[in-house]
Order: structure tokens, then sequence, then C-alpha cells
């Protein structure tokens, strides 16, 4: 008995398989495109463009028992960067982000810092003209705003527990006006 086989199609195949792997890559690309942000944003990892606009610079200091600490910090310096602060920046994100806001003269009155969708929990360092850290205030993640009523021409903000973990508290040290820019 003989059987009826005809040759295969080589070129029909091919195109086939070439097509679904083109069709595969093309999902892969849009699942990622569609999916990737998402993800970011749920682990925390997310950071403003506002923040990421600011400009960087290492900032030195010394801690409560004397010893230099350098912390790196990005530098909100206009009205746009003060009112933008570390909003809607993410929990993982703020692992490793130390935010100077700078007035150009000391600040006598209360000042209001608008902390709405921070990530997670955040301390304030207060720092007087001088340099001096005169409080250190603490911020919850349903806060949306802050006010800081001691005089003070600086404010570091960090996720809480990283200044400290950096030597940071009432009685350290900064210097801004040695702040070298950097980038």
């Amino acid at each position: 008995m003989q059987e009826n086989r005809q040759p295969r199609n080589w070129k029909k195949s091919i195109t086939i398989a070439l097509a679904v792997i083109v069709a595969i890559g093309v999902a892969y690309v849009i699942g990622a495109f569609f999916v990737g942000p998402g993800r970011v944003k749920a682990e925390g990892g997310v950071i403003s463009t506002a923040v990421l606009d600011m400009p960087s610079g290492i900032l030195p200091a010394t801690d409560t028992n004397g010893n230099a600490v350098t912390l790196l910090v990005k530098i909100a310096e206009t009205t746009e960067a003060r009112k933008a602060g570390l909003n809607n920046v993410g929990a993982k994100a703020l692992d490793t982000t130390v935010l100077l806001y700078v007035h150009p003269k000391l600040q006598t009155s209360r000042v209001t810092y608008d902390m709405t969708g921070i990530g997670a929990p955040l301390e304030l360092a207060v720092i007087d003209e001088l340099g001096n850290i005169v409080a250190v205030k603490k911020v919850g993640t349903n806060t949306t705003s802050i006010s800081v009523t001691e005089k003070h021409q600086w404010v570091l903000a960090a996720k809480e527990g990283l200044l400290g973990k950096l030597g940071i508290a009432k009685g350290s040290f900064v210097t801004p006006g040695d702040i070298r820019r950097i980038g």
C-alpha cells in the first residue's frame, strides 16, 4: 500500500513560525509597557519627575557625637520644588532619598510643607540659620501637610529612621552653605 504524501511546503511553514514568533514578541513588549510601570509603582520604586529634576548635592554634616557625616541630597530650592517636595515618591525610593528644602532667608513664621501622597512615614530635621538642627518632626503617610513653627532656613526630609541611621538628630549640625552640587 502506497501513501499519498505531498512534499512539505517549507516556505509556508517558516512564514507561519516567524509570524508566531513576531506576535509573541509584540505581545511581550506591549505587556511590559503596560504592566512594568504598575509593578514598579506597586513595589514602591516610583520617584516623581519633580524630584528627578531637582539638582543633587553633597551636604557636609556633623552628628550628635561630633563625627563628620556626608549626606547625598536632592535640593528643593525653588518655590515649585519646595511645593512638590517628596509628594508621590514610593516607599522603596524613599529608602535612599534625602531632600533638602532650601529657603533664601530665615523663615520666622510658620511654614507649611505639603506631604500629599508620601509613600512612607517621614521625618523632617528643622535647621536654623546657623546650621543647627533645632527639631525633628515625624510625618505619617496619611498626613497631607505639616507646619514648622521653629525659625528655620532649611529642612531635611527623609524616610523615618534614615536620618537617625546617618547620625542626624536634634543637636546635629549641617552646613548647607557648603553644599557641593553634583551632576
